[in-house]
């Protein structure tokens, strides 16, 4: 047999086995591919205040727990009074105090996370009205064990489209005080027929007092932080109410 002819009968004998290698590697083009085998929701809060907006995330998974595409997701809240989500864009609306859950659903699967919504707590604790003086002010107190930030709240008078922002950085510490002079607020604290609002960072209302006479004193809610709001004996800025 002639060399080069021998050399041709080697190299067809040969292809089998180098086929059954490259099989036996693991790249056979029949391997099986990914699949969507589970669904992870995450929430960009687990807690939100009221008016608060968030957002919920599905990310599919395969048998491996890697990402994969997949086909869109949709989304439903268990309670919409609690929290109303988009259901093509997993955009949330915190809107009253509650639990709800938070479902995604991908091509049959489903992933369930729970949001939690909530009020702030802080009130309005003590006001001193000034008349057209500048030497009111205004408390705040924090029943909760937490300092609370209250940047960016918005203070204003009957007309709610006009006020003044707190600033960057502004808290209030657990169980305690904040006093807000009148000449931190734009349109003043008037001594009689008037009216004074709290609004959070998110736009809600949370708190509100109004007036008809100035007091000889302070209007201070009695008890501490939670009662309704009554003429004191004596002013107490920065501290407990004194209470008739």
């Amino acid at each position: 047999m002639r060399r080069g002819r021998f050399s041709t009968v080697v190299a067809v004998l040969l292809a089998p086995l180098a086929f059954s290698s490259v099989a036996c590697n693991g790249d056979s083009p029949s391997a099986p591919g990914s699949v969507l085998t589970t669904l992870r929701l995450s929430l960009a809060d687990s807690a939100a205040e009221v008016g608060q907006f968030t957002h919920a995330t599905a990310t599919a998974l395969d048998q491996h727990d890697a990402p994969i595409p997949a086909g869109p997701a949709t989304y439903v809240s268990s309670k919409p009074e609690v929290a109303g989500i988009s259901p093509t864009t997993g955009l949330i609306l915190a809107i009253a105090p509650g639990t709800t859950l938070i479902t995604a659903t991908v091509d049959g699967r489903t992933a369930q996370r729970a949001l939690t919504v909530f009020a702030s707590a802080v009130r309005i604790n003590e006001i001193e009205p000034d008349g057209n003086a500048l030497g009111g002010w205004v408390e705040f107190y924090n029943p909760t064990d937490a300092a609370v930030d209250l940047s960016g709240w918005t203070l204003t008078g009957p007309d709610i489209f006009f006020g003044s922002q707190l600033p960057v950085g502004t808290t209030i510490p657990a169980r305690g005080y904040l006093v807000v002079d009148e000449s931190q607020i734009l349109f003043g604290l008037d001594g009689d027929g008037y009216e004074f609002h709290v609004f959070s960072r998110h736009g809600v209302q949370v708190d509100a007092h109004a007036w008809s006479a100035e007091p000889a004193t302070t209007f201070g809610r009695c008890p501490e932080g939670t009662g309704d709001f009554v003429t004191t004996t004596v002013p107490t800025r920065g501290s407990e109410n004194a209470c008739p």
